[in-house]
């Protein structure tokens, strides 16, 4: 079964077997063509197709295909009770909201750095009740990039490391344009996020044994400055793309 998880930055590509990934592979969203998507499943001509699409340019491709692709929302139902406008929500929301409930005991909140950042809450019972969507880090930068006298390109640190209780901010002033943004994205978007999983928290009376999921490519980027409890998850999409893909075959 091949699983395609199609965003506004990429389109992440899972192969998997016995219920495991075995292969994964990313194209640009703005390279993504008929002929390169042909390509990648032409030494897979049996294999099973289903896709996770919040680009409608890019659905289009796949439906052109000579083959049966499945996509999310329109040839598989997500089975999970959402409060959210039907007709605004992204796919990509909603799976991974039904991919959390099914994965993660006590699942209440999921948040995804990808080209916005989206906090979505569950209920105690596992109902989708919506969420907040917030601007990305990368889409971040590239406005920073496009303004006058900035530098063009600014590259942030990368850690897969999770904070549990207090931060780790080392005290430092940036000398320089490049680091003044990086240190900026870094320390601002963590802040951003700690407060509002703080505030959250309180709203929602969650307690410690109830889970907060982080996921998406961009995490990895503020995962040491964030001083909650967390599950990181970097495939939460495409794996609810694979129970779903088990369900269709039983």
């Amino acid at each position: 079964m091949i699983l395609i998880d199609v965003g506004n930055t990429n389109l992440n590509f899972a192969w998997e077997r016995k219920g495991q990934f075995i292969k994964t592979k990313r194209i640009p969203t703005d390279k993504a063509n008929k002929k390169n998507i042909e390509e990648v499943f032409s030494k897979y001509p049996k294999e099973k197709i289903l896709i996770c699409s919040v680009v409608p340019s890019v659905t289009k491709i796949f439906k052109s295909l000579k083959r049966k692709v499945y996509i999310a929302g329109e040839d598989i139902k997500i089975p999970i009770r959402c409060f959210y406008n039907k007709k605004e929500v992204g796919m990509d929301r909603l799976v991974c909201a039904f991919a959390a409930s099914k994965i993660f005991h006590r699942a209440r909140l999921i948040i995804d750095f990808g080209t916005a950042i989206t906090f979505d809450f569950l209920s105690k019972k596992g109902d989708y009740q919506g969420g907040l969507i917030l601007p990305g880090i990368g889409s971040t930068l590239k406005v920073l990039s496009r303004c006058a006298l900035l530098p063009e390109k600014i590259e942030l640190k990368k850690t897969k490391e999770f904070s549990s209780k207090a931060s780790r901010l080392k005290v430092e002033i940036p000398k320089d344009t490049k680091r003044s943004i990086a240190k900026g994205v870094e320390e601002g978007f963590s802040s951003m996020v700690n407060s509002l999983v703080e505030k959250y928290k309180r709203i929602l009376h969650l307690r410690p044994k109830e889970t907060i999921i982080i996921t998406g490519g961009e995490a990895s980027f503020v995962a040491a400055q964030l001083n909650f409890s967390c599950i990181y998850e970097p495939l939460l999409v495409l794996r609810g793309l694979l129970i779903l893909g088990n369900e269709i075959s039983s």
